[in-house]
């Protein structure tokens, strides 16, 4: 189990790293999503001039930022967590509490989705099913965007898994507690604002 691991280790650093790179894409669409909002007010009640597709797109960026940055919020812990109990805990049997949520929860919640999702998607698709509104953006990019982003999920969940079964096993060191980790102010501020 533990040389299984020790090979697995340098997979889930490498998912990591691509999601932590989709995670900064999806927060710069952030900042182009509000661009578009703006331009989008001012050409409507400035110019009297509306197109459906520009009013569509914002909503799509925003799944897109949402869902696809799910992964980097679960890689960095900064996902919704009641750690009341899980904070007094050893960083053994967190990561055993960890393994037991990826297991019975979030993998098994990944893999209904995709399930779920492919063919929601590949029959929107199939149909070319167009917009809700006449002009706007058809339905199957949104759609195809669930089973995209619970793969990504997926991936990170099994990376998660990997690394916490490694601590557990004693194969990776702990996580240094809070008070031994530099306190930066500007830095803790931007890891709590969720700032790539």
């Amino acid at each position: 189990m533990k040389a299984l691991l020790s090979r697995m280790q340098p997979a889930a650093r490498r998912i990591d790293k691509v999601m932590a790179t989709i995670g900064r894409m999806a927060a710069w669409l952030v900042l182009a999503a509000c661009l578009l909002s703006i331009c989008n007010a001012l050409m409507r009640y400035g110019l009297h001039f509306a197109q459906p597709l520009l009013l569509d797109l914002p909503m799509l960026l925003f799944a897109v930022i949402v869902l696809c940055g799910a992964p980097r919020a679960l890689a960095e812990n900064s996902h919704i967590r009641v750690d009341i109990l899980f904070r007094a805990l050893s960083p053994r049997r967190r990561a055993l509490v960890d393994i037991f949520g990826a297991v019975v929860f979030l993998i098994p919640l990944c893999v209904v989705m995709i399930v779920v999702g492919l063919p929601f998607f590949l029959d929107s698709w199939r149909l070319g099913e167009g917009a809700m509104t006449p002009g706007g953006l058809p339905q199957w990019p949104g759609k195809a965007l669930v089973p995209l982003a619970f793969a990504l999920l997926l991936m990170q969940a099994l990376s998660e898994l990997v690394k916490a079964a490694a601590l557990a096993l004693g194969l990776e060191p702990a996580a240094q507690p809070a008070a031994a980790m530099p306190n930066d102010d500007a830095t803790a501020s931007l890891r709590s604002s969720g700032a790539p």
